[in-house]
């Protein structure tokens, strides 16, 4: 299992080219692991969205 950090994890989801292609091959050889993300990184994504700024420009 791996860590997702707050940007990798939204850069995953949203299919982002921020995240590089080394990024992407950790991932998805992790997959079958399991993906974790810590419940902070979800709260930034939410604090962000409830002040009305898009995570896509953090």
């Amino acid at each position: 299992m791996i860590l997702l950090d707050t940007h990798i994890w939204y850069w995953w989801i949203e299919n982002n080219s921020k995240l590089t292609g080394f990024q992407r091959a950790q991932i998805l050889k992790h997959h079958g692991d399991g993906l974790a993300v810590s419940i902070i990184s979800v709260w930034e994504i939410a604090k962000l969205h409830s002040a009305g700024n898009n995570p896509k420009n953090s």
